[in-house]
């Protein structure tokens, strides 16, 4: 019984909880001595082969939250192997992630959120909805924003459910909403769309060309940037289609410039000095002899 119920209840769970769902204190300390399920901490029980991360939230003296679940939901989020607990904004006595009879210290790779703006949950981990609201606290502003984004491109929340989500939240982080874009595909495309809306320059997003489809940017008539994460285009095919795309494209007259993760993430400087040249010389426009050449007549 304990351990079906601590099954339907993702692997971890309270005692309180246990019993709630009709398990009784005999039955789980039965279990306990049989090592059927673990204590993880006072009150905390888990199954042996339960989530990592949410047990050792559970053993700091929280709950998971923030980048650390929403990775778990394949959200895009800034990219930190440290572990994010929420707790209680007065909770003392924190314990280690990985030996419950320690305490939490320095050395240990864990971020504490004390937070009082969000109940906190019954359960070992954070919805997504609270998750989303600490994580808009703590990532950067390009992250936070590409959080959004991805929320909104996967259709995993609407524009209005994010509104509420972030009600409670600082004025700072309700207003990363006004900058979303449902269109954004990754969150290198919301770094770069942000990056340049930030140089002054205007940029459309999956801008439809005929016989190419969507393209990730497009600023002025003809100079497309292109994202490239490595996870999406890694394949032989992908790898193959993103060339018959630029091909098409520069028979059509569009300048292309493709970039990389690195590129973007770590060398945004290089590519904004040549988006600049380009702007500075007017090649992002169709010029006469374009005209004369057909282009840019559909």
């Amino acid at each position: 019984m304990p351990l079906l119920t601590l099954q339907a209840l993702g692997g971890v769970a309270s005692c309180r909880t246990l019993e709630a769902h009709g398990v009784t204190p005999a039955a789980i300390a039965a279990a306990v001595r049989r090592g059927d399920v673990l204590r993880v901490r006072q009150g905390w029980l888990a199954l042996p082969r339960a989530d990592r991360d949410v047990v050792a939230a559970v053993r700091v003296g929280g709950h998971l939250t923030c980048t650390s679940v929403l990775a778990k939901h394949d959200i895009w989020c800034e990219r930190d192997e440290r572990l994010h607990v929420r707790t209680r904004p007065t909770a003392q006595h924190l314990g280690s992630p990985i030996d419950r009879s320690r305490s939490l210290a320095p050395r240990h790779p864990v971020v504490v959120h004390r937070t009082g703006r969000l109940a906190l949950p019954t359960a070992a981990i954070d919805d997504l909805p609270s998750a989303v609201a600490v994580a808009m606290t703590c990532q950067n502003r390009f992250n936070a924003i590409a959080t959004l984004d991805c929320l909104l491109n996967k259709r995993i929340m609407s524009t209005a459910q994010l509104h509420e989500v972030l009600a409670p939240m600082p004025a700072s982080a309700r207003g990363y909403l006004a900058l979303t874009d449902a269109g954004s595909q990754s969150g290198l495309e919301t770094k770069a769309r942000l990056s340049f809306r930030g140089r002054g320059i205007t940029v459309r997003t999956q801008v439809h060309i005929s016989g190419v489809g969507r393209v990730d940017m497009l600023i002025g008539d003809r100079l497309v940037i292109e994202v490239d994460g490595y996870r999406w285009h890694s394949s032989r095919s992908a790898f193959a289609e993103d060339r018959r795309r630029d091909l098409e494209l520069a028979r059509q007259g569009y300048l292309v410039i493709r970039l990389t993760y690195d590129q973007v993430m770590f060398g945004w400087a290089a590519v904004e000095e040549v988006v600049l040249a380009h702007l500075r010389r007017r090649e992002h426009l169709w010029a006469v002899r374009h005209r004369r050449a057909g282009f840019g007549t559909d």
